[in-house]
């Protein structure tokens, strides 16, 4: 049995999106697994996790690996793929979310596509992290921490535990002599978000051309390449690997690109428009079956349109991941600094763990949430943490046993 984590902490330090308690979450993270869970133990053989088992990936320290969308993404693959039946892992994640327009989809309830902001902005959607996830192998506990905005459905689970607005009281005592107090004095509280306008904004001036908001999947795949969301770069991979080679379609791919760049127009537009450059060159009048409606695709080809959840038999399995969250998918999470302190500052969530867990240390997910929820009622934060995981692990302890 192993116990393995990667723990990723992001600041933006020099940046307009700057935050202070990120890196601080991981920390308290990391002490949570390391010696929390010993002090504790009820057991000769309950163990905590290693020091060298635990990635740490922070902005503000570069002795430690940089969270960048690419570090990340591998080192959650790594997490996963190395794993087996028995292990329990763990990937918590700092920082800013964001929301981007899921183009074309109709399963996304408010049209947008939830993701996490790496430090250097090439963003994972929430696919992304959905395909890693589906690769963990049956029996290994994978615990997901996203203090972040917008992390609710996170990873698209089907089954949710604990959401919408929380309520009650806790009888826990300690997070409300810090929050409590610092409320008092003045909290300064930062929302964890990138809106799009300064996603795109932000993007510009790291690469010194203009983004638009209307086609950022365009411009991820454009700036970073084949380590961009696999999201940004299916469609155009449809596009270009199965277009018909005949000049007058070949027009229409690059007025389609035009499209994208531009910023003008929407997915769906842009490939209307091309499938029509397309039947007036006679190379079909009909989509010939293909979700896309690109002549040249077989009938048997579904490229996935952009942010859309798959359908039930393809979305992420029922044993596949917990997952904890900030705050709804639609909400903000809060970055907190108690009376401005900022080398103090922290996530109200992670803070809010850490707490009920220094009282409960075998709470199970549920007991755990259902207290942070309490926690942050009292502490007047409006973010409403959720729990998302099967019925079979909402019992279970927070991690694995003390």
């Amino acid at each position: 049995m192993a116990k393995k984590a990667l723990l990723v902490g992001c600041n933006y330090p020099g940046t307009q999106a700057q935050l202070n308690g990120c890196v601080n979450d991981v920390w308290s993270m990391h002490t949570i697994l390391t010696d929390l869970k010993v002090k504790v133990a009820l057991s000769p053989g309950a163990l905590g996790f290693s020091k060298s088992d635990i990635t740490v990936m922070i902005d503000t320290d570069s002795r430690d690996a940089s969270p960048t969308g690419r570090n990340i993404k591998a080192g959650l693959n790594e997490l996963v793929r190395s794993s087996k039946a028995g292990d329990y892992l763990v990937f918590h994640f700092s920082g800013h979310g964001t929301q981007i327009p899921a183009e074309g989809d109709t399963n996304e309830a408010d049209g947008k596509d939830e993701a996490i902001c790496p430090t250097d902005l090439n963003i994972i959607i929430d696919d992304d992290l959905r395909e890693i996830v589906e690769q963990l192998p049956s029996g290994a506990n994978l615990t997901v921490v996203t203090d972040c905005c917008h992390s609710g459905s996170m990873l698209d689970h089907t089954a949710v535990q604990i959401q919408g607005n929380k309520g009650g009281s806790s009888q826990i005592p300690g997070l409300m002599d810090v929050m409590g107090a610092a409320m008092g004095r003045g909290l300064e509280a930062t929302p964890r978000e990138i809106p799009l306008d300064m996603l795109a904004n932000m993007l510009s001036q790291q690469t010194g051309h203009t983004v638009r908001p209307g086609n950022i999947r365009y411009h991820l795949a454009n700036i970073f390449g084949a380590d961009a969301s696999t999201t940004a770069l299916n469609f155009l991979r449809a596009v270009q690997q199965h277009t018909d080679q005949n000049s007058m379609c070949g027009q229409g791919l690059l007025h389609l690109i035009r499209c994208l760049r531009a910023g003008g127009v929407g997915m769906e537009r842009a490939v209307t428009e091309y499938h029509d450059v397309c039947r007036t060159a006679k190379y079909g009048g009909s989509s010939g079956g293909n979700s896309l409606g690109i002549p040249g695709l077989s009938s048997n080809f579904t490229a996935p349109t952009q942010g859309q959840k798959p359908p039930p038999e393809q979305q992420l399995s029922s044993d596949k991941g917990i997952l904890i969250t900030g705050c709804q998918a639609h909400e903000t999470s809060a970055d907190a600094c108690p009376s401005g302190d900022r080398s103090r500052a922290f996530g109200a969530l992670t803070n809010a763990i850490a707490t009920v867990l220094r009282h409960r240390p075998n709470a199970s997910y549920y007991d755990v949430v259902s207290e942070v929820r309490k926690h942050l009622l009292q502490g007047g934060f409006k973010q409403n943490p959720c729990l998302e995981c099967d019925d079979r692990y909402k019992d279970m302890p927070f991690i694995c046993p003390a």
